[in-house]
């Protein structure tokens, strides 16, 4: 069972650590959040936060090393929108 373990928490931090930072960096190059739904980020990071907090209370490291990875860069990018001016849908 650890095994599993190790390789589910190894495989949702490069997904979330490639794809949520790589979008961060995107936007922080470019200095712009266009083509970006503010709406998803927003709910992608709560969804994160609490899947932690979660995480936290179970006292699961399988849930907290992934998911509070994710809640911090859900949340990066929809302050990144306040930073960079959410643009006109």
């Amino acid at each position: 069972m650890t095994f599993i373990k190790i390789i589910t928490v190894i495989l949702s931090l490069i997904v979330t650590g490639l794809g949520l930072t790589s979008q961060v960096k995107k936007n922080y190059k470019r200095k712009s959040v266009e083509g970006l739904s503010f709406f998803y980020f927003f709910i992608l990071a709560i969804s994160y936060s609490f899947w932690s907090a979660y995480g936290f209370l179970q006292k699961d490291l399988v849930l907290i090393i992934p998911m509070t990875l994710g809640a911090i860069m859900s949340w990066v990018t929809v302050s990144q929108f306040f930073i960079y001016k959410i643009p006109n849908e």
